[in-house]
């Protein structure tokens, strides 16, 4: 390794001063032999330490120097966290879609689907997923019949079929009632389809496991009916509702034209007590309707009014209103008296005077 380049001269500068110290002669170095001395003496005088002081100042060293370590800094462990668990949630959201009730997963699963449900704005596409979310209970329960799973997933399952199914019918009978209804026969043939593939399950279930579902889509089936059967009539609803919707009225289906309000012949306005006449409103030409029975009028016909005769009205004269005359500035007289004559005196003694007008 190379030595550093030290002029020659404070090198041997150096070189007399490491002797005056091994030697203790040098005249020229009598101040620093001295300091020199007086650090030799210093150290030979200090007492010594037992070991439990030498070890109580080797705890306060590593205590001090431990204290003034520097802290990682907050942000840094916040934004990693925050990271791992955004990565361990997709992929938890990626596992759960293929999970079956009563496995760890199927909870985070059933979270996406209501955070769907919850950004699903429009009514009938919320009902829709609802019956989207039954089917899928429906196709778990097939899979969990061929993997021979405990009765725990059968019964979550069956719930959930069964919570989804009510939600959605509840919503699509609200609006087929309020619109066409065109819904009502979707919505029969999808109870009628689903109530087969349960059906087909039934020998795989537990006992008794399907009994409540099933019942529920044969009512299903007989509420959309119900409905579509009085969609034609005034009264479509009861007023009253149950866990799948409204309830369908009973009773005689009458039409909309004939159960709507019967109308009854205006009342005339009292006479003007002042005299005077006015305009026949169109409600007085119009003769009232007959509350007789038809029969009754066939036997007595009634005799044709005679028609109404326009009145009289006189028309008041008309007044015109006072327009006020403008006015102006009063004119000058065309005669004015002529200006009068301007006399200037002489410039010079022995001119005449000049008259000007």
């Amino acid at each position: 390794m190379d030595k550093p380049r030290w002029p020659r001269a404070r090198l041997r500068e150096h070189e007399r001063f490491a002797r005056a110290v091994e030697d203790g002669q040098g005249s020229e170095f009598g101040d620093e032999l001295a300091v020199v001395s007086a650090l030799r003496r210093l150290g030979a005088t200090a007492p010594d330490l037992d070991e439990g002081t030498k070890a109580r100042i080797t705890e306060r060293l590593a205590t001090s120097s431990g204290t003034t370590r520097r802290r990682p800094r907050l942000a840094p462990v916040l934004a990693a966290a925050l990271a791992v668990l955004l990565g361990l949630t997709g992929i938890g959201l990626l596992l759960s879609g293929n999970a079956l009730p009563g496995e760890t997963l199927y909870e985070l699963k059933r979270a996406r689907e209501a955070t769907v449900l919850h950004l699903t704005f429009d009514d009938e596409a919320r009902a829709l997923k609802h019956l989207e979310y039954a089917e899928r209970r429906l196709d778990e329960l097939a899979e969990l019949a061929e993997r021979g799973a405990p009765a725990g997933g059968y019964a979550i399952a069956l719930d959930d079929f069964s919570g989804d199914t009510t939600a959605g019918v509840a919503r699509l009978t609200a609006l087929a009632t309020a619109s066409d209804g065109h819904q009502l026969r979707d919505l029969r043939s999808w109870a009628s389809e689903q109530a087969g593939r349960l059906l087909a399950l039934r020998p795989a279930l537990p006992p008794s496991a399907a009994t409540e579902p099933h019942e529920l889509l044969l009512r299903i089936e007989q509420r959309a009916l119900a409905l579509g059967e009085r969609m034609a009539c005034y009264r479509i609803t009861s007023g009253r509702s149950d866990e799948l919707g409204a309830l369908p009225a009973t009773g005689t289906c009458a039409s909309p034209e004939a159960a709507g309000p019967e109308r009854t012949a205006p009342r005339r306005p009292p006479a003007d007590p002042g005299g005077t006449s006015r305009a026949p409103l169109v409600a007085d030409l119009v003769p009232p309707a007959s509350s007789q029975a038809p029969s009754r009028m066939a036997l007595t016909p009634e005799p044709t009014p005679a028609p109404p005769t326009a009145p009289v009205t006189t028309t008041p004269p008309v007044v015109p209103a006072p327009i006020p005359a403008t006015t102006g500035p009063r004119l000058p007289d065309a005669t004015s008296p002529p200006p009068p004559a301007v006399s200037i005196p002489p410039l010079l003694p022995g001119l005449p005077d000049v008259t000007v007008g």
